[in-house]
């Protein structure tokens, strides 16, 4: 199977067509989500990575940076301790719910990344349209399809994406 990658910038709706197609695959899914939310009294917005599909937890371990106008900070050892929990069974189809520039000096989650993308049956990700060592390797990846969407063409996307995913997925559409 091939590894389903969509890319395109901030707030295009890589996360819905993601769920979209989650909701139409029949196999159970695992992975991580990462998420910004609204700023605090500091004007700072956190991010913090969960579990796909438990309950979100909001403290230090698993907040992975900040965001202030433009600018973040990154903190990798939240991700690198967050990579030890990803270890998958195979029957379930992996999301990776965004991949960004933040995890680049996140080494052990960054080889875990790597790591599943060579292991795994199937990954769903988005991937953030930047440049960075990581996210190129992730992007040029040799079982990876990439999906490049913006506002004129998601929905176009989106119906090619679920209208194919017997095509692309045979195994899991017997």
């Amino acid at each position: 199977m091939r590894h389903i990658l969509i890319t395109g910038r901030c707030g295009v709706g890589k996360s819905t067509l993601i769920r979209a197609l989650i909701r139409a695959i029949p196999a159970p899914v695992c992975g991580m989500i990462t998420k910004k939310e609204a700023a605090g009294p500091d004007g700072f917005c956190p991010v913090f990575i969960h579990t796909y599909g438990e309950p979100k937890r909001f403290d230090d371990y698993n907040r992975v940076g900040l965001c202030r106008e433009g600018k973040s900070i990154a903190f990798p050892e939240a991700f690198d301790r967050f990579a030890e929990t990803m270890r998958y069974p195979r029957e379930c189809v992996i999301v990776l719910d965004e991949l960004g520039f933040m995890e680049s000096e996140a080494h052990t989650f960054t080889e875990t990344v790597m790591h599943t993308l060579d292991e795994a049956p199937l990954v769903i990700a988005a991937v953030r349209d930047k440049d960075t060592p990581f996210l190129d390797a992730v992007r040029a990846h040799l079982r990876a399809d990439v999906y490049r969407i913006d506002e004129q063409n998601r929905g176009e996307v989106r119906e090619t994406l679920l209208n194919d995913l017997p095509l692309l997925l045979p195994d899991l559409f017997r």
